[in-house]
This record gives structure tokens, C-alpha cells and sequence, in this order.
């Protein structure tokens, strides 16, 4: 989805140049994108323009040029259309740095634009002319100018009245929990909640019970679900928490929790786990009031859309909070050497005892590495176990989000196979880093060893508000195994 999007038609003269450079550095500027970017892209354009103006034959140059220009959350997209006679773009001089000090500087012009932008491509339009597509990925996604954050309220707060606590039930009810989110977020949080339809149709299916805050003309206050990967999935998670600012403080999000809590109890869940911004301390206390305990942290792992003040781009950690409801049988686990002691004593927080297999004579199972990619938020989440080709394939699919900017991604390997010590270090030479733990959380139920990556991003820790001691001891951990993740606290 779109944030912004604008298409200028430019005569092909000199001035193009200047006026197309200054409207996308303004729209830059405006967004919020980093200074470094917007010059990378006004020398592109620059570029850009040139070559095609150039390649122009005498007679043409009367019609206009069209720029498209597009901001996603995680990239800009320049497309830029001149009209004229069919050229070969395949026949471009090609430049070599070596050949400098020679004098020779033909195909500079190309050879800058690839080194600036991620992505080029060049194509005759038939009928049209020649298009040029330039694409530079963003470190990190960013806001749009009717909201200088992503937080941001309706002008005058909703009166409040008599308040009633009940689950989704129809089509009206669907709407009014993705006005609420809208009001709040705009269209920054999550995506199932603006479509009503998809929303209700979950709900009716089991995979999602969606409890509501609501008054007695149908507007919603608050919501809180119990949301499965899944229909008829044994582990769920506490989530999609949200509550109109005229309301917090007055226990509204505590009675949504209350709600949510009981119910999931009568659903007979295994297992139920939440995510909790760090920076929202209550929600942390409410996770250890209800008997979640802190088991990993996800370190810049969303846009900073819950954080009021938040400046475009900056991101924020979140806290996995997980909790045994029905005791389980005794799993036997491959436990990496590094992290073994971390990981015993984060399932002694949760009061489980793994068995441990230190025989070493177990082969991996099924070679299987999965990844997905969410533009919206701009991260990644992949899964892993096997033996030598799982471990080929997770260093290509790291390779590959990492040349397509993704700022982090967080790796699961599958502690119940025997191949998680290897894979474990192939991810820390890879620059993962410990994440935490998250028991059940496989397609097949097995626990999982998290990793995370982290692309170009720096923490501050004094941003990180950690509740539960497990949580301060798993930041603790990280710091002592990448410390330059973390900037210099200054005493």
C-alpha cells in the first residue's frame, strides 16, 4: 500500500532537471527520509533524466517526459517515461572505474545509478518510448504527512457512556472495531482489522475471538482477541490489544484482559503467548499478572506505531510473553552449546524440564526452511531444521532479505531436530544474535531457539522499558554476545 504517490509530465529542457530533483527531495524531506537516501535519489534522477533525454533524436524533444513517482512504507519507486523513437538500452556503454585515469567516462551516468538505486530496470513502451524504473529501499519504513507519527487521534474525543464487554457478533460490529483501530493507528496496525468482512469471518470460524469495549450506539472503545495461526490450533495468542485514548487509564484495557483470559480458559488452549511493545510497561505487568513470563525479546521488530511522539522510521522492541495452560509430555532437545545455559534457564522460568540429548549421534531430519516477508512492517520471519542444505538455504534466503533492505528478521530453528546446533551457528556466523525461546510455536508443535537479525539498526537501550526479570536478563544476554547493536550509554 501506497503512502504517497505523485506523477509529474516535464518538458524535455534543462530546468526539468532541477524542478523534478527539488519536488522529490520536498517529498523526502516531508516523509521523513533519511538525508543520505534523498541524495543518493536526486543524483539518480539527475542521471536518469539525462540518459534518456540524450538518447532522444533531434525533433522529439517537443512532448513531455512523465515521472511517477511512488513512496511504500519500505521503498521509493521512481518511473520516469520519455516519449520517441525505440532504443536498444541493452547497448548502453558499460563503464569500468579502472578506466578513469585514462579519461574514459562513458557510461558513468548508468554505472552511478546502479551504485545509487537498488533496483533499475530499462524498457522500450511500445508506442510510448523509454522507460526508466529506479527503486531505493528504505532502512526502515516511514509515516505519511497527515500524521507526523503513526499515532494519531480523531480531532475531538468521543464522549464516553455506558460501556458494555462482549465478542464480535456481526458485520456492524466488524466495522466498528476497524473504525476504532483507524481513529487510533490510521492504517498502520494490523491488517486483518480493516477488513471487516475477513475480521467477522474469523471470528465465526473460531480462529480469531475478538472481545470489544462498546457503548450502547454500536462504537468500540477497545478490543482484545484470542487470535490461533489456525482453526482448532491448541496454542493461541493474546493480542490485537487496543483502546481509544479517551479511555485509557480507566480500566477498560484491564476488563477486555479479564474477558479475553476467561475465555481462552473455557477454549481448553495448551498454550497461549502475547507480544508486548516495551515501551508500555502495563501491558508487561498484565502478561506476568496473568502467568506469561518474558521468554525472548524482539529486538526493533515494528515500526514505532504505538509509541505517541514517535519520530518517522524509529522502530520498537517487543517482548514474547508465553504460558504452559495444560502440562505437557517431557521433549527432548538439541541444544546449541552457546546457548544452552540461557536456554535451560528460560524453561526454568516457565517450570518445564526438557530432557537433553548430548549423544551427538542423532542425523537431522527434512532439510526445510521457510520465509516470509512482511512489506507493511518491513521484517522477516523464518523457520528452519535439517542438516547441511537447510543450512545452504537459510545463508542464501539471509543473503537475499538483507540485499532487499529488510531491517530485521527473526529466525526460528527447530530445537527437536538434531540438527539445531549446527544451525545455530551457521546463524551467529551469519550475524544472527539470541532472541529467546518459543515452546510449540513450529508448524508441527516443536519448541523453537529464536534468532534475530538486525540490518543496520542501532539501538538505544534507555528506549527498551522491560518489567519481568526474565526480560532484563534476556537484554542483558544479547548485550554480552553483540554489544554493537547497542549504542554507548553516556555516563
Amino acid at each position: 500500500m501506497s503512502i504517497y504517490q505523485a506523477e509529474l509530465r516535464v518538458p524535455q529542457h534543462l530546468t526539468s532537471f532541477f524542478a523534478t530533483q527539488r519536488f522529490i527531495t520536498g517529498a523526502c524531506e516531508s516523509l521523513g527520509v533519511a538525508e543520505k537516501i534523498r541524495l543518493d535519489v536526486e543524483l539518480a534522477v539527475e542521471e536518469g533524466l539525462l540518459q534518456l533525454f540524450a538518447s532522444a533524436k533531434p525533433g522529439e524533444m517537443g512532448e513531455d517526459v512523465r515521472v511517477r513517482i511512488v513512496f511504500d512504507f519500505d521503498a521509493l519507486h521512481i518511473t520516469v517515461l520519455a516519449p520517441g523513437r525505440p532504443f536498444d538500452f541493452h547497448r548502453l556503454p558499460t563503464f569500468r572505474p579502472e578506466d578513469v585515469s585514462s579519461g574514459i567516462l562513458e557510461g558513468l551516468g548508468t554505472f552511478l545509478i546502479r551504485r545509487l538505486m537498488d533496483s533499475i530496470q530499462w524498457r522500450y513502451v511500445e508506442k510510448e518510448g523509454q522507460e526508466l524504473t529506479m527503486t531505493k529501499h528504505l532502512p526502515s519504513p516511514i509515516a505519511d504527512t497527515e500524521s507526523a507519527c503513526f499515532v494519531a487521534t480523531s480531532s475531538a474525543p468521543i464522549p464516553v457512556g455506558a460501556l458494555s464487554y462482549r465478542t464480535v457478533r456481526t458485520e456492524e460490529d466488524a466495522f466498528a472495531v476497524a473504525a476504532c483501530a483507524f481513529d487510533i493507528y490510521r492504517y498502520a496496525y494490523k491488517d486483518v482489522i480493516y477488513y471487516p468482512l475477513e475480521l467477522l469471518a474469523w471470528n465465526l470460524s473460531g480462529q480469531m475471538r475478538s472481545w470489544i469495549a462498546v457503548d450502547e450506539a454500536g462504537t468500540v472503545f477497545g478490543h482484545y482477541a484470542i487470535i490461533r495461526k489456525h482453526p482448532g490450533d491448541s496454542t493461541a495468542e493474546m493480542g490485537a490489544a487496543f483502546v481509544r485514548p479517551e479511555c485509557r487509564g480507566g480500566g477498560v484495557f484491564q476488563a477486555l484482559s479479564r474477558c479475553a483470559h476467561d475465555d481462552a480458559a473455557r477454549c481448553g488452549l495448551s498454550s497461549l503467548y502475547s507480544l508486548s511493545v516495551t515501551n508500555h510497561v502495563a501491558t508487561q505487568k498484565i502478561s506476568e499478572r496473568e502467568g506469561r513470563r518474558t521468554v525472548g525479546l524482539r529486538l526493533a521488530s515494528s515500526p514505532a506505531v504505538f509509541v505517541e511522539g514517535a519520530t518517522p522510521g524509529e522502530r520498537v522492541t517487543t517482548a514474547l510473553n508465553y504460558k504452559q495452560c495444560i502440562p505437557r509430555t517431557p521433549r527432548t532437545l538439541f541444544l546449541p552449546e552457546r546457548y544452552r545455559e540461557m536456554i535451560l534457564t528460560s524453561y526454568g522460568w516457565l517450570d518445564m524440564s526438557p530432557s537433553e540429548d548430548l549423544s551427538g549421534t542423532a542425523e537431522p531430519g527434512e532439510d526445510l526452511v521457510t520465509t516470509t516477508r512482511d512489506l507493511t512492517w518491513n521484517r522477516a520471519v523464518l523457520g528452519a531444521r535439517g542438516g547441511a542444505t537447510a543450512r545452504h538455504k537459510m545463508a542464501a534466503y539471509t543473503e537475499l532479505l538483507l540485499e532487499q533492505g529488510v531491517a530485521c528478521a527473526v529466525l526460528s530453528i527447530d530445537l527437536e531436530d538434531p540438527g539445531a546446533p549446527l544451525l545455530a551457528e551457521e546463524a551467529a556466523r551469519l550475524g544472527f544474535v539470541y532472541s529467546g525461546i518459543f515452546p510449540e510455536s513450529t508448524k508441527d508443535g516443536h519448541d523453537a531457539l529464536q534468532m534475530q537479525l538486525l540490518n543496520g539498526i542501532t539501538l538505544d537501550e534507555t528506549k527498551i522499558l522491560l518489567h519481568q526479570n526474565s526480560a532484563k536478563a534476556i537484554l542483558a544476554f544479547v548485550k554480552s554476545e553483540a554489544p554493537h547493536l547497542f549504542t554507548e550509554t553516556k555516563k
